[in-house]
């Protein structure tokens, strides 16, 4: 093993141990102006928000599912990981798990005297595909009021029970009926509330309706608001084809219902959660897609795009 691949692993196993408690070894080993890594940081919310509410970190395990080189030059390695990281939390003689699955770029770089460091660990972002990219639609006042005002009776009753059932069936794989796509998230999202008995309303107009056809084949098309998350919140908002009640608090919640992110705070929503579970305090849990998570807490501040200017949009499906 080299000199690099050894410090890799070190590494790893520390980000596994930063699942439970702090580590001073991963200082040692990262090398960045920044003088941390986001990933690390992330790890301290999440750590914090537990102590927070009197839970403690009791266990975790960080699992290399995929590894694979992607540069290699004489003093810079770039390496690509998909890891699995679990962890168990505890509060009196109670305990949760949360689970994810993490694909990310590790660059590690060669010192003066010959040590190797981590100068990268960033999630692979993936830009939306022209698949599902969304096009410019405007919707006027006047429009709005009269999606509002054609909105008919409600036909459908949902059954969150099946769509969070879905959500734990499919939360790390895809669906074989449907298109999967590198942002999934909304996708997955769109194919829960279907599994709960929430009917499509096809128009074969891409900036209107809620509607997905043609299976997992090439010719397979889709509505904006099916897969786009900016689209399906502004659908939510609508409350139109899919019945909504806009909450003030995630508190006001329950299972089967969903979570919208604008993690720069720009009005450009880019993600979406379902509501699978709750912790001891009524706090809510999330599964996605995206970075495939299992439990999650739904504020998001364990994840690296999470900044202080994050905005969420609470909606209860009716």
């Amino acid at each position: 093993m080299t000199q690099w691949q050894k410090t890799l692993v070190q590494y790893l196993a520390c980000r596994a141990k930063l699942l439970v408690a702090d580590s001073d070894e991963i200082t040692d080993i990262m090398q960045t102006e920044q003088g941390s890594l986001p990933v690390v940081e992330a790890c301290s919310r999440l750590r914090r928000r537990l102590q927070e509410h009197d839970m403690q970190p009791v266990r975790g395990r960080l699992d290399v599912l995929e590894l694979g080189v992607e540069r290699l030059a004489a003093r810079e390695i770039t390496v690509r990981v998909k890891v699995r990281e679990w962890h168990m939390y505890a509060w009196e003689e109670r305990t949760g798990e949360q689970e994810k699955v993490r694909d990310a770029r590790i660059t590690l770089i060669c010192q003066e005297d010959g040590s190797w460091g981590v100068a990268a660990d960033e999630v692979v972002r993936v830009l939306p595909s022209r698949e599902i990219e969304e096009l410019p639609v405007a919707w006027t006042s006047e429009e709005e009021e009269r999606a509002v005002a054609e909105k008919p009776s409600q036909t459908y009753v949902y059954d969150r029970i099946a769509a969070v059932r879905y959500a734990e069936l499919w939360w790390n794989s895809y669906n074989p009926a449907y298109r999967h796509f590198d942002d999934d998230c909304t996708n997955y999202i769109s194919q829960c509330l279907h599994a709960g008995g929430i009917p499509m309303k096809s128009t074969g107009n891409r900036a209107t309706g809620w509607w997905y056809r043609g299976g997992n084949s090439p010719g397979a098309v889709w509505s904006y608001s099916w897969a786009v998350a900016n689209s399906f919140r502004w659908m939510l908002e609508r409350g139109n084809p899919i019945y909504t009640e806009k909450k003030e608090s995630p508190y006001e919640l329950t299972i089967g219902d969903i979570i919208c992110y604008d993690f720069e705070g720009d009005g450009r929503w880019n993600h979406s959660t379902i509501i699978v579970a709750k912790d001891f305090f009524g706090s809510p849990l999330v599964n996605a897609h995206t970075v495939n998570s299992r439990l999650r807490y739904w504020d998001y501040t364990d994840s690296t795009a999470y900044t202080k200017d994050i905005k969420y949009s609470f909606y209860h499906i009716l």
